[in-house]
């Protein structure tokens, strides 16, 4: 069974327990705050959605490291007709990779607007194909703005975004220059609630204050969540996650705390 064939399997299972169309939205909801700790979900996952949920975070860790670079969450959108009141119709691969290679690249830092992004189908094949054209340094000049009505679909892109990075760097860092995602109508300029700035104090480049990585190392010794830990510090989870990958000794390892639920880049919590 394909990646796409098991992911509409776990959606439709899931529907079961939220109602028709209902579940992928507020499993997009739970993910995107797992990974940053912004923006709680408006209805929290019963626990029998969090068990799909964490079967279907799988699936498409998967399917994003099988073809990196592709919008399969797009994919899965259409396939499971879970646009919402809003029409939506991904970009097709070969059109996404096509326009990445006519943009070319830079010597300097090179802005790439990506309007009416939907699940970031665009600006995932021009970051894939940067990295691929001139490697993390090409990656690491890129300035990226994306912007849709849709603030679920900012969510999409947000997560496909950070995590395509997270599988390109195989285990070093990679980083764009700068990443910012809003909810925001293209056209009055009004804008929504849903706006992720990767610069400052959510910048994945950033680091933890010496008082922080203390309080950081306590709560995971207690066995805390990672992603309480991101909520009550008011840090994203993503440097949570690499002070459990670097601390010394016994008491952590790479996948985190035993009570992990869901796949945040290349680690379980």
């Amino acid at each position: 069974m394909s990646h796409l064939q098991q992911a509409v399997k776990l959606v439709q299972e899931g529907d079961r327990y939220s109602g028709h169309g209902r579940f992928f939205s507020e499993f997009i909801d739970d993910w995107a705050y797992r990974q940053t700790g912004l923006y709680d979900p408006s209805k929290p996952l019963s626990e029998a959605q969090s068990k799909i949920a964490h079967q279907l975070s799988h699936v498409i860790r998967s399917a994003w490291e099988t073809c990196p670079g592709e919008d399969f969450i797009g994919h899965l959108i259409e396939e499971c007709g879970g646009s919402g009141h809003l029409s939506f119709f991904r970009t097709p691969p070969a059109l996404s990779t096509l326009m990445a290679n006519m943009m070319g690249g830079s010597s300097g830092l090179e802005d790439f607007a990506d309007i009416c992004c939907g699940s970031g189908s665009l600006t995932l094949a021009h970051i894939n194909q940067t990295f691929l054209d001139g490697g993390a340094k090409a990656v690491a000049r890129l300035n990226i703005m994306c912007e849709d009505l849709s603030g679920n679909k900012i969510k999409v892109a947000m997560l496909q975004i950070v995590n395509l990075l997270d599988i390109l760097s195989d285990g070093k860092p990679l980083y764009v220059h700068s990443l910012q995602l809003s909810e925001v109508n293209s056209l009055s300029r009004e804008f929504g609630s849903v706006q992720y700035d990767f610069t400052g104090a959510n910048n994945p480049r950033s680091r933890l204050s010496e008082e922080q990585k203390v309080l950081v190392h306590q709560a995971l010794l207690a066995d805390i969540d990672i992603g309480v830990i991101s909520e009550r510090l008011r840090v994203p989870v993503n440097l949570v996650r690499r002070e459990c990958q670097v601390k010394n000794g016994n008491v952590y390892t790479k996948s985190g705390p035993k009570n992990k639920r869901y796949l945040l880049g290349n680690v379980q919590v």
